[in-house]
């Protein structure tokens, strides 16, 4: 029986070696292509701190990541300046709705109590009696 050209290799190996490399095919390289869509859709910083495949930042504060990472230090300090941004954003968004909330209930007061004074005085100073009175409130 002959081996063909490689008497040492196993019958086994070489369809296994054929299968890593068409799944490294499909799979392709380690990328941080994702990284970069949300990078750029959140428009967080310029795209040229998001580096093209996994690396090492020995920097990171945020990211400790112990393998290969898509973040970088610069990133890390854009994303920091990002979420105070948008908390800032938000914090004035609500005070805004409660300052609206508050006005709007304080004029209401003001004016059923305005009411209710003139009222009063109405009455009291025409000398109404006390069952009038009453009776209408």
């Amino acid at each position: 029986m002959s081996q063909g050209m490689c008497p040492r290799v196993s019958p086994l190996v070489v369809p296994l070696l054929l299968l890593l490399s068409a799944g490294e095919l499909c799979l392709g390289s380690p990328s941080c292509q994702e990284v970069r869509t949300a990078f750029q859709l959140r428009q967080i910083g310029p795209l040229k701190w998001v580096p093209d495949v996994p690396g090492t930042d020995e920097e990171l504060q945020v990211c400790q990541h112990r393998g290969p990472t898509c973040c970088t230090r610069k990133m890390e300090e854009s994303y920091q300046v990002a979420v105070r941004r948008e908390t800032l954003q938000t914090i004035q968004s609500y005070s805004f709705e409660l300052k609206f909330l508050l006005v709007g209930h304080a004029t209401s007061f003001q004016g059923k109590t305005a009411i209710l004074f003139h009222f009063y005085s109405a009455f009291h100073d025409q000398g109404c009696p006390k069952t009038l009175y009453k009776n209408v409130f």
